[in-house]
């Protein structure tokens, strides 16, 4: 058994195993880092008192807030998390591409080659669902931040909009 999944490896189960690197290697690590600078940025500021919110947004020190930064921080984090996103989706329909082309091949085949090409055509379904579970866990520990970083986000620009509008006082905590 071990044979055949090593065997088949070389073939188009290379694709699914690629695409996993990819997804651990460079769009995970992405989208965790805009996550992790958003929540360090966000979540200092908005619990404080609107009058020093107010003060930062129009300030000039090192404590200014940059409501376009934070916003194109989400977007980033938004880019890397649907990428994310999708790929993790498309890994069991992968695996099941994999395992059609390969029983595809064996239309003209006799009945023992099948059998052998039949478990050899199953590898795809096995790296795409291994991998597809997988990155479900990764997916389940990022997915509450990157909703925390938009709750907080909408939070943010919501208390400034309302001292913008007049609806909230420079006093009014």
């Amino acid at each position: 058994m071990l044979r055949i999944i090593l065997r088949n490896i070389m073939g188009y189960d290379l694709l699914i195993i690629l695409l996993a690197v990819v997804n651990a290697t460079v769009v995970y690590p992405r989208t965790k880092q805009y996550s992790i600078l958003l929540k360090n940025q966000l979540q200092p500021k908005i619990y404080v008192p609107v009058s020093l919110l107010i003060d930062r947004v129009k300030g000039r020190d090192e404590y200014k807030l940059d409501l376009n930064a934070l916003i194109g921080m989400r977007a980033d984090e938004i880019h890397y998390y649907s990428i994310f996103s999708s790929i993790n989706s498309a890994f069991p329909m992968m695996g099941m591409l994999g395992t059609i082309l390969s029983l595809l091949r064996m239309v003209e085949m006799s009945q023992e080659t099948v059998t052998l090409n039949f478990t050899v055509a199953l590898t795809s379904t096995f790296w795409g669902l291994v991998f597809a579970l997988t990155f479900k866990a990764v997916d389940a520990t990022l997915y509450p931040m990157v909703e925390q970083n938009r709750e907080n986000l909408k939070m943010l620009l919501e208390r400034v909009d309302l001292y913008s509008d007049g609806r909230i006082s420079h006093g009014t905590e």
